[in-house]
């Protein structure tokens, strides 16, 4: 959800998580912030290697329950590793038309906001049948680009917005488009035409991913960087890989990812069906697509913020390249787990969650007598939208932030819990250089205002270097990410956040 105005105030006078269950409580006379709808939405682009395994079906799926959030640009069937000789574009023909039984009732969930079957349809494509470089080979021999790898060019040409290209499976069309750019046209043509395209790669599944990188390193590109085939160690595994990769135990809820969660509540319906059982992990993909969903959490631009797709940052300062962070999370059993693949397994609860609502939607339209539930609308200190809210603050001085125009379209009650999520303002490993921020709710508010008190200048803004005297730059000063969750009731409820990022200013405005 993404809004034309964007919220920056200046605050004089908001861990341990504090969780309250409240009803809708906007004040009277106040108007609400409108329901959920996403008016920019993300443009992505998909490659994918389907029919390899299960797993590309789900994260087709998923993406399909979700596709009233973003302009799909591209759905091309790719090889990779596992599958080096032919694609499969009528796979992902037959999950897009098994989606066009259920558009009329899921246009009656998200304001007809779901793309038509025939869009779609046209934007199916094959590309390359060569394995990884071998397109490249064949290109430099005077062979034509590939049906995907053409439109991955006209759509990047089309507009000025980014494109998110998700690599499911192989990266030679991105290679080929590439290539095709960087022989037809100038070096400041070709810089603009990286400038708008965001790679998030589930691992290197052919040679190609390595030469993009080494060839056009100014591309923002996001990989987990492993030995080949190690694909326990990368963070998208995180998603569901817990048993089948064994790592974390007792950290996550494995019993959202098994195939009897899934049968139970997935596999329904005309679109539910075509959901595959798990034969190694859940959608290994959807890390990458879950990372543009735009739930108030997720910010694409900012990798290192952490998303439901986990966190990545620069492997050097001032690098478009990114790569595995770690989250500190409490698990199931108490123990905190430091982890890469914690950054995206803290969400499952939430993920599954919505997976499983939306599952619903298919079944059956927006009635008033349905048990659906629909994302809540989170609204903190007045600003609407999914947005950061950007807050600049003394050090010092308590914060107040106010949820009390949050609510639930369906008049259910929603759980609001303000947390403070360290780890984005991390610069080296050690979290203890982010001090934990604590939340205090103001009486009879039930938790929908509370307060927090910022740290000392001593600990906000400490000088890297021997810099004195007016602070000219707030560069000198921790900025604090605070998320606030709201999930609603019901039997499959779900989760919407709003980011508020605290940046620190001097109490007098010096730095000693």
């Amino acid at each position: 959800m993404k809004f034309s105005f964007f919220s920056t105030v200046i605050a004089g006078l908001c861990l341990q998580a504090l969780t309250q269950l409240v009803v809708d409580a906007t004040p009277a006379g106040q108007p609400r912030c409108e329901p959920y709808t996403v008016d920019v939405k993300n443009r992505v682009f998909v490659a994918s290697d389907i029919s390899n395994e299960p797993d590309d079906t789900m994260s087709f799926i998923r993406l399909l329950l979700h596709c009233n959030e973003y302009q799909i640009e591209g759905l091309v069937a790719v090889t990779s590793y596992w599958q080096n000789s032919s694609t499969y574009p009528d796979q992902i023909e037959a999950v897009v038309k098994a989606y066009g039984k259920v558009i009329p009732n899921l246009q009656t969930h998200a304001h007809g906001q779901f793309p038509s079957e025939e869009y779609l349809l046209s934007k199916i494509r094959s590309g390359s049948t060569k394995y990884g470089l071998a397109a490249i080979d064949a290109l430099e021999a005077g062979n034509k680009t590939s049906p995907g790898a053409d439109l991955l060019v006209s759509t990047v040409d089309s507009s000025e917005e980014p494109l998110y290209v998700q690599l499911w499976g192989g990266a030679n069309v991105l290679a080929e488009a590439l290539w095709k750019a960087n022989k037809t046209r100038t070096a400041e043509e070709v810089s603009h035409f990286l400038s708008k395209l965001r790679v998030y790669a589930i691992s290197d599944q052919d040679n190609s991913g390595p030469w993009i990188r080494l060839n056009f390193p100014s591309l923002r590109y996001i990989a987990s960087i492993h030995g080949w085939n190690q694909y326990g160690l990368a963070t998208w595994s995180g998603i569901s890989g817990d048993a089948y990769y064994d790592f974390d135990h007792g950290g996550p809820d494995s019993s959202l990812v098994t195939n009897a969660w899934i049968h139970k509540n997935i596999q329904l319906g005309l679109l539910g069906k075509m959901y595959p059982s798990v034969q190694f992990i859940m959608e290994g993909d959807s890390p990458s697509l879950m990372f543009t969903m735009q739930n108030g959490l997720n910010n694409p631009e900012h990798p290192e913020w952490g998303s439901w797709g986990g966190r990545y940052t620069a492997v050097s300062l001032g690098d478009n390249q990114f790569a595995d962070a770690t989250d500190h999370v409490v698990g199931q059993n108490g123990q905190t787990f430091i982890s890469n693949h914690a950054t995206i397994w803290r969400w499952r609860s939430a993920y599954q969650n919505e997976m499983a609502a939306r599952i619903q939607w298919t079944l059956q339209d927006n009635r008033k007598d349905s048990n659906t539930t629909h994302p809540p609308v989170v609204v903190v200190n007045g600003s609407c939208g999914s947005e950061p809210l950007e807050l600049y603050v003394k050090s010092g001085t308590m914060v107040t932030l106010d949820a009390s125009g949050s609510y639930d379209p369906d008049g259910r009650s929603l759980n609001l819990t303000w947390w403070h999520y360290r780890e984005p303002s991390m610069t080296q490993w050690s979290i203890s250089e982010v001090p934990q921020l604590n939340f205090t709710s103001v009486p009879q508010t039930a938790n929908r205002i509370t307060t927090v008190k910022m740290p000392e200048q001593s600990v906000a803004c400490k000088a890297p270097q021997a810099a004195s005297g007016a602070v000219t730059s707030e560069a000198y000063c921790q900025q604090y990410h605070i998320i606030l969750q709201a999930t609603n009731a019901g039997i499959h409820p779900i989760t919407r956040y709003r980011r508020v990022i605290l940046k620190t200013q001097p109490a007098n405005g010096t730095i000693s």
